[in-house]
């Protein structure tokens, strides 16, 4: 059977393509979020719970303001002067 030229699109057609283009359109939007947590550092507490579980099961990580204000105290004592 073939197709007629300009005869009208089934509505599953239009939604299945639908719904492609939204899965598409969530899979792009969420690797942005992840690309801009990165770049912010807002992932990097993500990480490093992931790790400590991993590694330091026997006891709980410490908690996020916790975590910031070590990260911040370290980044002020170590400070780079250079670009590497």
């Amino acid at each position: 059977m073939s197709e007629v030229v300009g005869a009208p699109v089934p509505a599953a057609s239009r939604s299945l393509a639908a719904a492609r283009w939204a899965g598409r359109i969530r899979a792009c939007l969420s690797r942005a979020r992840g690309l801009w947590r990165d770049f912010t550092g807002e992932a990097a507490y993500d990480r490093y719970v992931e790790r400590h579980r991993r590694e330091h099961p026997d006891h709980a990580p410490l908690t996020a303001r916790q975590w910031w204000r070590a990260r911040s105290e370290f980044d002020e004592r170590n400070v780079s002067t250079g670009c590497c």
